[in-house]
């Protein structure tokens, strides 16, 4: 995550929420006593991995069977680097309200994203020689989110109300080539599993508009579970000890 770029977009946001909350007449006075209310959520989120390397394994000698390599040849693995990619993400808001500061929230939403690896290694053929080799395996994933949280917001200046958040997500793979064999042809090469579960953390603002409420929230994801589906000894899978998911999302919501 760039956490330059979650600064600017934090202070452009108070700067946004001071203006707006300075309108003297407030709008929508009775929404927030409302029991429940829906929407849909629109947002953009950066998917990637937390990787726990497998030291051991590192500097190991594999051969062509372990590898997508030619016959014959041999690789050593150097290092495995995750690279994040930016998706999108669509939903709909399901908001139950408990008190005056909190809201029960459920929002299942469909995420498209892709998630890099970057292996480093040294190709020997012949065992006397060393290439470097660097490849990148591009894991595409569409993920399909329950998420379900706890709101506290603060009290309400005028038209604007900030809040934090924070809950649980299990999500579906709906890419996922776990199920899938390998036919030899090295096109797959790793695997994720396919149901995760995450620890969500939030912050983000309500705007109070004359016919709408509009949220912008900034949220962490934290994949709990290894995610790596470990079928067949690899020189691309055992060189990871743990892989976990990690998902940035900057989201807009209308209610």
């Amino acid at each position: 995550m760039n956490f330059k770029k979650v600064f600017i977009f934090i202070a452009i946001l108070t700067c946004f929420s001071s203006a707006f909350s300075q309108r003297g007449y407030q709008n929508l006075k009775e929404y927030d006593y409302e029991p429940y209310h829906f929407g849909f959520l629109l947002g953009i989120n950066q998917m990637g991995f937390s990787i726990h390397q497998n030291l051991s394994d590192l500097n190991t000698v594999f051969n062509s069977t372990q590898f997508n390599g030619g016959t014959g040849q041999s690789d050593s693995l150097i290092s495995v680097e995750p690279k994040s990619t930016v998706g999108f993400t669509i939903g709909i808001v399901g908001n139950l309200r408990i008190s005056d500061h909190f809201d029960l929230r459920f929002i299942p939403s469909l995420s498209f994203g892709e998630r890099e690896l970057y292996y480093n290694s040294y190709l020997l053929n012949p065992p006397s020689k060393r290439d470097s080799v660097y490849e990148i395996m591009s894991l595409k994933s569409t993920l399909l989110e329950f998420p379900l949280s706890l709101k506290y917001k603060g009290n309400r200046i005028n038209n604007a109300r900030p809040y934090v958040m924070g809950g649980l997500k299990y999500a579906i793979d709906l890419s996922s080539d776990a199920k899938k064999s390998n036919d030899g042809s090295g096109a797959i090469i790793v695997k994720l599993k396919q149901s995760d579960l995450y620890a969500e953390l939030g912050t983000g603002f309500d705007f109070y508009f004359e016919w709408f409420k509009m949220g912008i929230e900034a949220k962490m994801s934290y994949g709990l579970r290894d995610i790596i589906y470990r079928d067949k000894v690899s020189m691309y899978t055992s060189a990871i000890n743990r892989l976990n998911s990690k998902i940035f999302q900057l989201s807009f919501t209308f209610e």
